[in-house]
């Protein structure tokens, strides 16, 4: 017999993941009878027993019948646990819900998903939620395809018409859907079963499709080989009593107490002893329920805790394998070949990456190398005090580190107080590139400002009448700027092209500015002129700009105001008419 498939929920914050795993699990039959419902590690096992109690009016409707053992519903949704499920050439998932809203339709955390499940080509199902919540749905938590025909028409239309945007958004991926119950080939199609997590609706109709899926199109995946166990880290925790522990899928082979556990560092590949192989007792969930049933022996598809020595610096997202003493060559190396098999490259200058696992890595990666954003240093683990020392040597817009899913160790928090390294730190892929985004494009207004404060600025100012309070040496007088901005350091002309002298400083109320935009009134110190034989008090003077900081100004001219760009013109005019070729240099 096959083994039942593993089946991963992805889908955007808040579109109803949790809810419908919530759905399936209070569809089981008592606890205590066949076909109760178990909770494993980071999974929900859903036997045939139950797949048969759920699906048992559909099934003799279709008069077909389900021959898988169960399906392995992955328990930790979204992208982090989904790529996290990695082995060498894809994803231990054989399927996959995409779980949609459908009133918010396609979003960003939803293109993520469906990025990730085209990357690792596995074949999915859209679970589009919340169809209650739609005005006018009358509840039920009957089929769906009974459900809808007790809709009024305009009900029924509107369904339709959102069923009908979706499959329009999803073509912008190019991937072909339709409502599941108008498929002929679901080879060719992605199907859409409508749903309610809240009532139940519709869950019946997915359980069928996702059965029959796996039946027809999955065949000899679902076939469990003999020998060694293959599984992958999902996560790894301290456990009372134990010390270090792992959570694993095992998705083929046997694992047995007596094996050798062969696992990935980032040191490389290590193997210890096993201690213990365990396992929730049925209907808790490990993360809550520290009670485990102690088992000799492991078989696919299912989740179990493993205590072991020597567990310390283990890859959550890496491979494992568990064999004999016969067969452990081959179980280095296929631990070596999957490790070194991770898909991203790094450059010599970039960002810092810090992910949960080396799937979550993979996976942050391939959507940095699509914005184009370049990597330096990528890892599993949370944020060193390494990675800041590291960051804080780059170039500006590359001292940033992206955690995805993870912390920072004390003393990097410490650090990162003191050292202008900005941290992007979140559950959510987009959330650190947008993060990231808004911020480059900040520091890069900010450098463009900067790089605009160190040229002179067009400038028009006039010496006030009976505000002359030193005539040279500096001079030093009152100035009204009638036209831009003055700015210290600036040399100035008159509006026949004389040169007059520098601005040495300004002030205003007799505290030194940096800069004096139009209508201010300010003390100007100018050295180099004498008021009274060079100029007059009423005078007009304009900042004489060099061809460099014109060069400069046309780069920057959307942060001019409109009157500081008509006031460049007027001055390049002027020393165009002394000298044609002076934005030469």
């Amino acid at each position: 017999m096959p083994r039942q498939p593993i089946l991963s929920v992805l889908g955007h914050v808040n579109a109803g993941k949790t809810s419908f795993l919530d759905a399936i699990r209070e569809s089981r039959i008592t606890e205590g009878e066949a076909g109760q419902i178990t909770q494993m590690i980071g999974a929900t096992e859903v036997p045939f027993e139950t797949l048969e109690e759920v699906c048992g009016n559909l099934l003799k409707s279709l008069g077909t019948e389900i021959t898988i053992p169960g399906i392995m519903f992955i328990d930790t949704p979204g992208h982090a646990a989904f790529s996290s499920l990695r082995k060498r050439g894809g994803s231990i998932s054989d399927i996959a819900v995409l779980v949609v809203d459908v009133e918010e339709g396609i979003q960003p955390q939803t293109e993520e998903a469906i990025n990730i499940l085209k990357d690792s080509n596995t074949p999915f199902i859209v679970a589009l939620n919340k169809i209650d919540k739609m005005s006018g749905w009358r509840d039920g938590k009957e089929l769906f395809s009974k459900a809808i025909q007790k809709q009024q028409d305009y009900v029924q239309q509107e369904v339709d018409q959102r069923i009908y945007e979706i499959m329009g958004e999803l073509n912008d991926y190019d991937i072909i859907s339709d409502r599941f119950d108008r498929i002929d080939d679901f080879q060719k199609k992605v199907a859409i079963v409508p749903m309610s997590a809240k009532t139940g609706l519709g869950i019946p109709e997915l359980l069928m499709v996702v059965a029959g899926l796996s039946q027809n199109y999955l065949g000899d995946e679902l076939e469990i080989e003999e020998g060694i166990g293959k599984g992958t880290v999902l996560e790894v925790s301290k456990e009372k009593g134990m010390g270090t522990t792992i959570d694993i899928i095992l998705y083929d082979g046997v694992i047995g107490k007596d094996d050798i556990l062969v696992y990935g560092t980032s040191e490389g590949v290590k193997e210890t002893e096993i201690r213990a192989l365990l396992e929730p007792k049925p209907l808790t969930e490990i993360r809550t329920d520290k009670h485990y049933s102690e088992v000799e022996q492991i078989t696919p598809a299912a989740g179990v805790k493993i205590s072991a020595k020597d567990l310390e610096g283990v890859i959550s997202g890496s491979p494992i394998r568990a064999c004999s003493e016969d067969e452990l060559e081959e179980a280095r190396k296929e631990v070596r070949d999957e490790l070194e098999s991770a898909d991203y490259e790094t450059y010599s200058h970039g960002i810092t990456v810090k992910a949960d696992s080396l799937g979550s890595l993979e996976a942050l990666m391939r959507e940095l190398e699509d914005q184009e954003i370049m990597v330096q240093k990528a890892e599993v683990g949370p944020v060193s005090k390494s990675d800041v020392v590291q960051a804080s040597n780059e170039e500006s817009e590359n001292r940033a580190i992206f955690a995805f899913n993870v912390g920072t160790t004390d003393q990097a928090e410490e650090l990162l107080e003191n050292e202008d390294v900005e941290l992007f730190q979140s559950k959510v892929i987009y959330e650190i590139i947008e993060g990231y985004t808004e911020w480059k494009e900040k520091l890069k207004e900010e450098e463009r400002q900067a790089k605009l404060n160190n040229v002179t600025r067009p400038a028009k100012i006039r010496i006030m009448p009976d505000h002359v309070f030193r005539s040279s040496n500096p001079a030093v007088a009152g100035t009204e700027v009638v036209e831009g901005v003055m700015t210290p350091g600036s040399n100035l002309m008159t509006p026949d092209g004389e040169r007059i002298g520098n601005v040495k400083s300004i002030q205003e109320q007799n505290e030194s500015i940096d800069q004096a935009p139009k209508g201010s009134e300010i003390a100007t110190s100018i050295s180099g002129t004498t008021i009274g034989r060079n100029i007059e008090e009423g005078d007009i003077l304009l900042t004489d700009i060099t061809s460099e900081d014109y060069k400069i100004l046309k780069e920057l001219e959307d942060l001019l105001s409109e009157g500081e760009k008509k006031l460049l013109e007027d001055i390049v005019e002027i020393k165009d008419s002394q000298n044609p070729h002076w934005k030469l240099g």
